[in-house]
């Protein structure tokens, strides 16, 4: 079984275009607040897929997780699906997954994942935790286990 960690990228300053727009050094802090809480959980991440916009690769980078990181471009203003799609892509079995992305894909994909959970409401740095079943990411694979909001 995976852990699926799926955070929401830091605060954001202002840029154009939106894709070039930095964490602030409130998202700084709050990657950092939620990666330590994800340490206190015993987790760290083997793995994290995280969109290729500034925000999320900075965010990632704040938290200070010492685990490979792939950027995609696919990550970015997605749709919830999309995200299973890419979390489908990871190979072999990793047994805690980091993915670091944008509102409402984020969102999306846990709602996908659970259908039944109350989901926190995916603020800046927010994590939420959940225990994917063995196989593919599908629909109804996955339970909420927990959420962090800095």
């Amino acid at each position: 079984m995976t852990v699926l960690a799926l955070m929401r990228h830091g605060e954001a300053g202002m840029s154009v275009p939106d894709e070039a727009r930095p964490i602030t050094a409130t998202g700084h802090d709050q990657a950092l607040r939620s990666a330590n809480w994800l340490r206190d959980q015993g987790l760290v991440p083997a793995q994290a897929l995280v969109s290729a916009a500034r925000r999320t690769v900075e965010t990632f980078r704040a938290t200070e997780l010492d685990c490979p990181m792939t950027a995609t471009e696919a990550l970015y203003e997605c749709r919830g699906q999309t995200v299973l799609d890419e979390i489908n892509g990871v190979p072999g079995d990793v047994p805690v997954l980091l993915v670091v992305g944008h509102f409402p894909g984020l969102p999306e994909a846990a709602a996908l994942l659970d259908p039944g959970a109350e989901l926190p409401g995916f603020a800046p740095g927010t994590v939420v935790l959940l225990d994917l079943d063995d196989g593919p990411v599908t629909p109804g694979s996955g339970r909420l286990r927990d959420a962090f909001t800095p």
